[in-house]
């Protein structure tokens, strides 16, 4: 199986050389690994050149995660794309091999890599898709026909991969494998709970409709009130966030930057 690794960078940092060392590392190891490039700086553009086996410019214009995948997948030579964040790093070498492997035995045109403590394979399908499970892609193998027939949209500011996961397994009847394993690393220095407020009201937005419903709002406000008497502020902020955010979008769309946190 062949598969092209797309990392989306704006900088050289060790998470990023530690990321290409593991998928050299693999039993399967990539194609090619492309690196489309966003620092806009020539001496980082020089050090991914090296890093990477293609770099790709992402040019002028405002940053938007989906517009980069969609160049990366534009040069990509294999018949897979592994979508792969520059935060995660795959530690077991046999993982990707080991992954195509369950997704054939599982009929999964799709799979996908998250952390956790021990190692599970979830069929995630039209019964099981929640709007939050569908997709990471932070490290996500999809057939590069798909990304080609529908990609990632780019007005979509935040939680493009749940709302392409949605078009996959409701619109297509796909089905993808969600594999959780504790030598997949995520190490993202960037995480704040703007990225999270910003991933609930696309979810809302885009994915599960009816959590924009005045009952689901006036739910998150209840839960903003019960966070505060627990004595859990940044909860009680991410909620309060959230459904203003919400209530807002009844009046005009709702607009966020697709950036790096």
């Amino acid at each position: 199986m062949s598969y092209s690794v797309i990392i989306r960078a704006h900088e050289t940092s060790p998470l990023l050389v530690r990321a290409i060392q593991c998928l050299r590392a693999q039993s399967l190891p990539p194609r090619e690994i492309v690196v489309v490039d966003s620092s806009g700086s020539e001496q980082v553009a020089q050090r991914l050149r090296e890093l990477a086996d293609v770099h790709v410019p992402y040019g002028a214009g405002q940053f938007n995660y989906s517009r980069a995948i969609h160049l990366g997948v534009a040069v990509a030579a294999a018949d897979h794309v592994l979508v792969h964040s520059a935060h995660v790093a795959l530690m077991d070498p046999q993982l990707v091999e080991s992954a195509f492997q369950q997704a054939a035995a599982a009929k999964c045109a799709v799979f996908y890599f998250r952390k956790g403590v021990s190692t599970a394979y979830d069929n995630i399908d039209i019964t099981r898709f929640d709007g939050r499970n569908g997709l990471a892609n932070s490290c996500a193998m999809i057939p590069r026909n798909l990304l080609l027939q529908r990609g990632f949209r780019e007005e979509v500011f935040s939680a493009e991969d749940q709302e392409w996961a949605a078009w996959f397994i409701r619109e297509q009847k796909g089905c993808v494998l969600r594999i959780t394993s504790p030598a997949c690393v995520y190490e993202n220095p960037h995480l704040n709970i703007q990225k999270k407020v910003n991933e609930d009201l696309a979810i809302a937005c885009f994915v599960n409709r009816h959590e924009r419903w005045p009952n689901n709002i006036a739910a998150r406000l209840g839960r903003a009130a019960l966070a505060c008497v627990r004595r859990r502020p940044e909860r009680a902020r991410l909620h309060w966030l959230v459904a203003i955010g919400l209530l807002g979008s009844y009046f005009k769309p709702t607009q966020r930057k697709s950036r790096y946190f």
